[in-house]
């Protein structure tokens, strides 16, 4: 296992995350869903939520090229950091959309 690389890790650690997270989503509900439209009401929400994230992430972006423009490394360092944790919560909100879509695809499976 020492052998893989930091994104090999990464990712075999986000497929165990989300695993965990389908498990514990189902738990949570019993069966999963009330319907079959809640599932895919609570996907299409969610996915909302990551178009809006990566709108922010974009425009933090245009902040740090404006700062790398205007040589304010102070302003740079702060954006980036910002950039890194939207794009942290970003990979959390695709992750979750993938687990409900998972659900909503095996909900639509029981009917």
């Amino acid at each position: 296992m020492d052998n893989l690389s930091a994104q090999q890790k990464l990712m075999g650690n986000m497929q165990a995350t989300s695993a965990e997270l389908l498990s514990g989503i189902m738990d949570e509900r019993g069966r999963g869903f009330a319907s079959d439209r809640e599932a895919w009401a609570q996907l299409k929400e969610n996915i909302e939520n990551v178009e809006s994230r990566m709108k922010a992430i974009k425009e933090v972006h245009k902040d740090m090229w404006s700062a790398v423009k205007d040589h304010n490394g102070d302003a740079f360092c702060a954006l980036a950091g910002e950039f890194q944790r939207s794009a942290i919560l970003l990979a959390m909100e695709w992750t979750n959309a993938s687990v409900l879509a998972n659900i909503a695809v095996l909900h639509g499976e029981d009917e």
